[in-house]
């Protein structure tokens, strides 16, 4: 049992909302699934043939206490189901709609919910007890309480409810073997698959995971775009200008149906007029499309009735007026007038909700609350993410740039705003921007396609790929590098690609990836984005390859806890090439191999030399022999945290430039200072001769901003080298008609990466002195305690220094003047 209550202790804040296996090596249960084969009431193997028994930690926790008690009387427990995804409920109930035998799927049953194990009893050596029926046997014999049972198996019965019972688990009356965990209703209904267990598959991709490649390099996968591309026309009078499509697809397993919800704008002033009740946001009209599909391939847009559009209902409008749409349906929530979830704003600053029992007729939109006035206009996207218990969205954060930002939400209409989270990096600037970010969760992390708008150059538009641990903290697996490559010049994707919101959909062995296809770059009202397909291996997102062929390559990852069987990978394996899988100890020495792998496998079970690895800790080096490893599963990750940046300002061989100092002091002219509204230079009556006066009206701040290229400004560049020494200390003199506000003294780098550092000094009528201190080699961490902030930036202070922009003064939101002046600012290297 102390593999189980480790594990339990170990799991953080977010347990409630997770699942832990059961069965694992310590804890002595008997796990027996039987959905794993056809041997059942139903005569079908719903789940894959090497899954694992999960539950609610809080239950697990139970049936821990029920084991330990069992063990110390020589007896225990066989496991016949626990967690059971809600794909397999909706099966099951279309075989047999009883509710006193099977759940009903619409609302969720407690095994759904990892509240719940089908048990019995065995001795010691693992043999079953005789009991009144066998696993599911629906018969009057089966109930909980049926007396007419032989009294050693009437015995056998009562030792099992009484021991499950005291700890915490209540009888369910129509079958002796199922038992609910009483805290049941805290939990809700999951559809995550039964195969390799999504909390323990590790993407190759996460640097987490991996301690050290040698002659192998992460490769991004490579999708397939569909010979039927693009999959349908605009052919409908409505579809006026279907630019960016927006495509929000889900395949349904309740109807076995692919649903599509894609985004249509109607440009010209004869479209509009053809609306009834002609209705404009941002002088466009805005119709939500539908459409559905038996394989992802041949679409219907059928005629649903609801809106009409020159005078006839006979379309597929299923909503209006809602620009920038994300849909998804939602097996979370427990009212189904609110199963399917929309998405959506009227402007910056403007979201909107609505709710659908069927995801085609749709309520009013309702305000969504705690967004800024910069967020939306983009593809908005939310889900209900199983791991934190929150409905996550992404949309757009407006600063002078497109950025990505996160909100969460418990109940979808008030929202907690998370911030940023993404941006383009140093070396892009503004040229390439975030537009937008579907977000989805794979394995232990998420994934999400993001769109690079390259507004800078042509207005393409790329898709590339990017990871989270948390769904906070983001990373572009390959920065600059598409996923899904644009095609040739003048083909149906040439020149944008907007991907699908929603999960990868896995069907018949591959990954379907939907996504928007445009000939026109992302400029103007009237272009048509078509919908499109592109397939993917599972898992195949990116994954080590050797560099040089004919040498030795292998991947060594960091360090699993083994609280699973089997250890699985997912690998393509060229012919004649092979894959080899050593588990080792921390010292390197090797404690299995398993037999080699000389094809391409999917969540493969290897297969170790001495039969099971007995080790709770293990690492994996992976030999590659013309091979791709894209993921290993069967463990947590030991460290979850991120490996540390390398900071270049902390080598031993770092050149250390002489300190000088770079003075601006504003005698002659402004030297390209600016105001945000207003700056007038005066040529004297300084601290020490000319300075600058900066002013705004109303209550706004007044702000002086250096010049951003090292061109106009000695500030600019990377102060390692123009400032030089260890670090630099800036002054400024500054004085205001008002005392009030202290001085804040702002650094961007390449424009974009803002760190602040609030002085000491308070604004007064006389000239003051005003100092900031850095030292180049700080991390983050250690910036932030010195007193530098760093303000909606993705990158690190290294970065900032690295690249100085511009210098910005601006008061201290404690007072907020009209007007100061700026005298004689300098920066000058230290040895600090």
């Amino acid at each position: 049992m102390k593999t189980l209550f480790a594990f339990l202790f170990a799991v953080s804040g977010l347990a409630a909302q997770t699942l832990v296996e059961i069965g694992t090596k310590a804890d002595d249960l008997v796990i027996d699934l039987r959905y794993t084969t056809a041997d059942n009431y139903f005569k079908t193997a719903f789940y894959p043939k090497h899954a694992r028994a999960w539950l609610r930690p809080a239950t697990a926790a139970k049936l821990a206490l029920v084991q330990a008690e069992l063990k110390s009387q020589g007896l225990g427990l066989k496991i016949w189901d626990a967690y059971r995804p809600l794909a397999v409920q909706r099966a099951m109930w279309r075989t047999l709609p009883d509710a006193r035998f099977v759940a009903d799927p619409a609302k969720g049953g407690r095994h759904n919910r990892g509240a719940a194990v089908d048990a019995t009893l065995v001795d010691a050596r693992g043999v079953e007890l005789p009991m009144p029926t066998a696993h599911d046997d629906f018969s009057e014999k089966a109930g909980a309480h049926f007396k007419l049972v032989p009294p050693e198996i009437f015995k056998n019965r009562e030792k099992l409810q009484q021991v499950m019972t005291k700890h915490g688990f209540a009888l369910f009356e129509s079958e002796w073997w199922h038992f609910d965990d009483a805290d049941w209703e805290r939990y809700e209904a999951l559809d995550l698959p039964m195969g390799t267990p999504q909390a323990q598959k590790h993407l190759l991709l996460d640097p987490r995971v991996v301690e050290a490649a040698v002659n192998a390099r992460l490769v991004l996968g490579t999708p397939q775009k569909h010979p039927a591309n693009p999959l349908f026309q605009a052919d409908k009078p409505w579809e006026n200008s279907m630019n960016n499509l927006y495509p929000n697809v889900i395949w349904d397993e309740d109807e076995q149906l692919f649903k599509l919800w894609y985004k249509c704008v109607l440009a010209d002033k004869e479209v509009i007029a053809q609306m009834d009740q002609p209705s404009t946001v941002h002088d466009v009209g805005w119709y939500l499309l539908y459409a559905t599909s038996r394989d992802g391939i041949r679409w219907d847009k059928p005629e649903l009735g609801l809106h009409k559009f020159a005078g006839s209902s006979a379309n597929n409008i299923v909503a209006r007026d809602c620009p920038n749409v994300g849909v998804f349906k939602d097996l979370h929530d427990a009212d189904p007038a609110r199963r399917y979830k929309m998405v959506s704003d009227v402007g910056l600053g403007k979201p909107q909700v609505r709710f659908s029992a069927d995801g085609i007729h749709w309520g009013e939109a309702m305000a969504a609350h705690g967004f800024g006035a910069q967020n939306g206009d983009t593809h908005n996207n939310a889900f209900w993410d199983e791991r934190s218990g929150k409905y996550l969205w992404f949309t757009k954060l407006y600063l002078g740039e497109r950025l990505v930002s996160r909100f969460e939400s418990a109940d979808f209409l008030t929202w907690k705003n998370d911030g940023l989270v993404l941006r383009s990096s140093l070396a892009e600037g503004r040229a390439s921007q975030t537009y937008c970010m579907p977000v989805f969760r794979y394995g232990s992390l998420y994934l999400s396609f993001v769109m690079m708008y390259h507004v800078g150059s042509d207005r393409s538009v790329d898709c590339e790929l990017a990871w989270s641990p948390d769904g906070l903290q983001w990373q572009r697996v390959a920065p600059g590098t598409p996923f899904i490559p644009r095609g040739a010049k003048g083909s149906y994707d040439s020149e944008c690609i907007y991907a699908m919101a929603g999960p990868p959909i896995l069907k018949d062995g591959k990954l379907m990836i939907f996504y928007g296809g445009d000939d026109f770059p992302h400029t103007g009202w009237k272009r048509h984005c078509l919908p499109c397909l592109a397939t993917l291996r599972p898992d195949g997102f990116a994954g080590y390859t050797p560099i040089e062929a004919g040498q030795p390559s292998h991947v060594l990852t960091r360090a699993l806890r083994l609280t699973s069987e089997p250890v699985c990978i997912t690998a393509d394996v060229a012919p004649g090439g092979s894959l080899r899988v050593l588990a080792v100890d921390e010292q390197g020495t090797v404690l299995d191999t398993a037999e080699p792998v000389s094809m391409s496998v999917t969540d493969a079970a290897l297969q170790w030399t001495k039969g099971t690895l007995k080790d709770p800790t293990a690492r994996f080096k992976i030999e590659l022999n013309h091979a791709v490893l894209y993921a290993i599963s069967g463990g947590e990750l030991v460290r979850q945290e991120l490996p540390p940046a390398k900071n270049p300002l902390k080598s031993a061989t770092r050149v250390i430039h002489p300190a000088t100092t770079q003075t601006i002091s504003f005698d002659t002219d402004a030297q390209g200072w600016k105001g945000v509204d207003q700056l007038e230079h005066h040529a004297a009556g300084g601290a020490k001769g000319g300075y600058i006066h900066v002013s705004r009206s109303g209550r706004a701040l007044p702000i002086a901003l250096s010049p951003v290229t090292a061109k106009e400004s000695p500030l600019a560049g990377d102060w390692t080298q123009i400032i030089g020494g260890n670090g630099a200390e800036i002054t400024c003199h500054v004085r205001s008609a008002k005392a009030g506000g202290r001085v804040m003294i702002e650094l961007f780098a390449n424009d974009i990466a803002q760190w602040q550092f609030e002085t000491q000094t308070q604004f007064s009528p006389e000239w003051t002195k005003a100092v900031a201190t850095l030292r180049y080699d700080w991390d983050d961490a250690e910036a932030l305690a010195a007193g530098w902030k760093r303000a909606a930036s993705s990158f690190s202070w290294t970065d900032t220094i690295q690249h100085i922009g511009k210098v910005v003064i601006v008061p201290g939101a404690a007072g907020a003047q009209g007007s100061f002046d700026l005298d004689e600012l300098s920066v000058s290297g230290s040895g600090r």
